[in-house]
């Protein structure tokens, strides 16, 4: 067998190398703008139509002036028989004057003095008052519609902040082939 000539060859492979520097991601949600209203409630207040009596019959016995209808009419009654008095007077006072000479002054005292007198009954006081009673619902009824809230939201979009991703290639170490000649060498067999 016979060998031919050799050769030493040596590879040395090509290493590259790679920077990252990663990239960031900030994400911030912002709040919503939220608005919130409370409608006011409805409210119906309804007030009773009641009635108040009042009784005075009581009184009015005690004083013994009857009815509110029976005393208007006795005061009409007096209220003319005075009248008429008046009338009956100024007419006497008249006749005087031309029967009498210097009357005008009498009659004055006598006018004077009578209506300065007043005579008053302090028994005319009644010893139990009247009798007030209401008739009717005492309360008002109130009504109340409570208002359900309004809601309105208004999402606000998130603001995000992108760094970028940076990738640098660099040769670490460079790839060669040697390759060497050892010489002949012969092997016989």
């Amino acid at each position: 067998m016979r060998l031919g000539p050799l050769l030493s060859i040596q590879t040395t492979p090509a290493l590259l190398g790679l920077n990252i520097n990663p990239g960031s991601m900030r994400l911030k949600q912002r709040q919503a703008d939220l608005v919130l209203e409370q409608p006011q409630a409805v409210m119906r207040v309804q007030g009773p139509s009641g009635q108040l009596v009042i009784d005075n019959t009581t009184v009015h016995q005690e004083l013994g002036i009857g009815s509110p209808l029976v005393s208007a009419r006795q005061q009409a009654v007096v209220s003319v028989r005075v009248a008429q008095q008046g009338t009956a007077r100024r007419a006497r006072e008249g006749d005087r004057m031309m029967r009498q000479s210097q009357v005008i002054g009498t009659i004055a005292k006598e006018t004077n003095y009578a209506s300065a007198h007043v005579e008053t009954n302090v028994g005319l006081l009644p010893r139990s008052g009247p009798e007030i009673a209401y008739v009717g619902e005492p309360n008002p009824r109130i009504d109340v519609v409570p208002q359900a809230p309004r809601l309105r939201a208004k999402p606000q979009g998130p603001l995000i902040d992108i760094g970028p991703t940076v990738v640098k290639a660099y040769l670490q170490q460079k790839g060669s082939v040697e390759i060497e000649y050892v010489g002949p060498r012969e092997i016989w067999a």
